[in-house]
């Protein structure tokens, strides 16, 4: 009988300890009172749920939500994540609570090249930096009288892409829509940013940038055991920080380059204001604020969330059409309807084609150019529907599950623009089922012009051109921070005889 007492007392002492561990944690992590933790699948020891990311987490996260709930809590290694996944929760987050939740979670590969010091989309929006930044952006790039001033340029841009496309049309040459949606979109930011155009359709210069910009985004997307352990960060083991610094220096360099150009110029002019252009740029020189650091990474905000995601929108938009021809057809119906036959395209008031709208809307909701959005910071602890976000979690809105919510969409995987016609919802923040582009502060402050040349763009190619598919079409993902294609959409473009 002793002989069994003995034997049961280091168990009993192990689960003793195991249980007041536990209640200790407990204790710490419900400082808020009686809120939970929200729910989450078993962890490994060390490194927790990372194992259960995959290559594709947007994805991996909506699988596991369909057991664990809308909000779900996960931790990689050493750091706690909130996942959201309905609309109501989203609401929460982004809305309610969005003071407490408006800071950002650095990746390593962002903060690798300081740029969580100086970037409007990472630093806090308490910072006086932050105000300034967002305030030069919004005055000068994306104010309805700056839209309108640069309209012009984005239809000649565009202009240019028709004519591309005219001239593959006549070899009967299929064409990488990515490759052609991102130079166009490149050309109009730099246009907008330098006055000049940075690509070509004929030359492979417009590669290097595409590449460094993918890489950008990959860099900071990609899991990385450095978020989830800050000890690993000098290591570099997956190589994100050195892709990032390489990718980085690439644009760095072609900025530097327009900002000594533009400063020689300034400093020759007898009179500062008899600049022959008035650009972005010669607007940020003029400033007494940001320094030049500021602006390149201020410029590198502008490439990267101006370019990569609009060329992509369109990419998965042409897709989904090409996919489904009854509604493409419709689209063109509305188009040639609106514009007339031998009309000139112009830069559509989206609200005048209602049809084409839904589809933008319909694409935003199936493919967000950014599936979980920026990853937020918890300030405080805060509670959400009765469960605890502990101070310092990250939180991730899944805005790709959202919009496949079968609660909230019928028929959620299907591309169906009809769902929209006549309904009052939009992508502006205000209506949570579909935030492809944020909301609250953090919103992103390029959405208007991005609408406008998404929809210049679509409205143009199906205007101008019927097409036809070479090889069968594949909706297959590849994830950064940004959703692409995992094989660029190549198609042939037919003249019509519509005009």
């Amino acid at each position: 009988m002793e002989l069994v007492s003995e034997n049961l007392v280091l168990p009993f002492c192990l689960i003793l300890s195991c249980f007041f561990i536990f209640i200790t944690v407990r204790i710490q992590w419900n400082s808020t009172g009686s809120a939970m933790l929200p729910p989450g699948p078993p962890r490994l020891p060390i490194i927790g749920n990372i194992h259960q990311v995959g290559k594709l987490p947007h994805r991996s996260f909506s699988d596991l939500s369909r057991t664990y709930g809308p909000i779900m809590r996960l931790k990689f290694g050493r750091l706690n994540t909130v996942i959201i996944t309905s609309s109501e929760a989203a609401r929460e987050v982004l809305r309610t609570h969005d003071h407490i939740l408006s800071g950002r979670m650095s990746p390593n590969a962002v903060r690798s090249i300081n740029h969580h010091k100086v970037s409007v989309a990472w630093i806090h929006p308490s910072s006086a930096r932050w105000r300034l930044l967002r305030k030069l952006s919004v005055t000068h790039l994306f104010s309805p009288q700056r839209i309108e001033a640069t309209k012009a340029l984005r239809m000649k841009k565009v202009q240019e892409l028709v004519k591309f496309m005219d001239e593959s049309s006549k070899r009967e040459e299929a064409v990488d829509i990515s490759r052609a949606s991102f130079i166009a979109t490149l050309n109009i930011i730099s246009n907008i940013l330098f006055s000049v155009d940075i690509s070509s359709y004929g030359s492979g210069k417009s590669n290097g940038f595409h590449d460094s910009i993918i890489g950008v985004m990959e860099a900071a997307g990609s899991p990385d055991l450095a978020n989830f352990f800050p000890f690993l960060g000098a290591l570099d083991l997956q190589g994100t920080s050195k892709k990032m610094t390489l990718c980085t220096g690439k644009l760095f360099k072609v900025f530097r380059g327009f900002i000594d150009t533009k400063t020689a110029e300034k400093s020759l002019r007898k009179n500062p204001k008899e600049a022959s252009t008035s650009d972005f740029l010669d607007a940020l020189l003029d400033e007494a604020e940001p320094d030049n650091n500021d602006i390149e990474h201020l410029l590198l905000d502008m490439f990267v969330a101006g370019t990569d995601t609009s060329s992509s929108t369109l990419e998965w938009a042409m897709a989904e059409l090409l996919a489904n021809p009854i509604t493409m057809a419709k689209a063109q119906a509305e188009i040639e309807r609106m514009i007339g036959q031998d009309g000139l395209v112009q830069e559509p008031n989206i609200s005048e084609f209602p049809y084409l709208q839904a589809v933008l809307k319909e694409t935003l909701r199936l493919h967000p150019p950014v599936p979980l959005l920026l990853p937020r910071k918890a300030e405080t602890d805060v509670e959400i529907f009765g469960y605890l976000v502990p101070k310092n979690a990250q939180v991730l809105v899944n805005v790709w599950a959202i919009g496949r919510d079968p609660d909230v969409w019928e028929n959620p995987a299907q591309f169906e623009p009809e769902r929209f016609l006549g309904k009052e919802t939009d992508v502006k923040g205000k209506d949570y089922e579909l935030t492809p582009f944020g909301a609250g502060r953090r919103i992103c402050p390029g959405l208007p012009l991005a609408v406008n040349m998404v929809s210049l763009m679509l409205v143009s190619l199906l205007y101008s051109f019927d097409w036809k598919l070479p090889n069968t079409i594949d909706m297959d993902e590849t994830f950064g921070i940004s959703l692409h294609k995992a094989n660029s959409l190549n198609a042939v473009p037919v003249k019509t005889n519509r005009h």
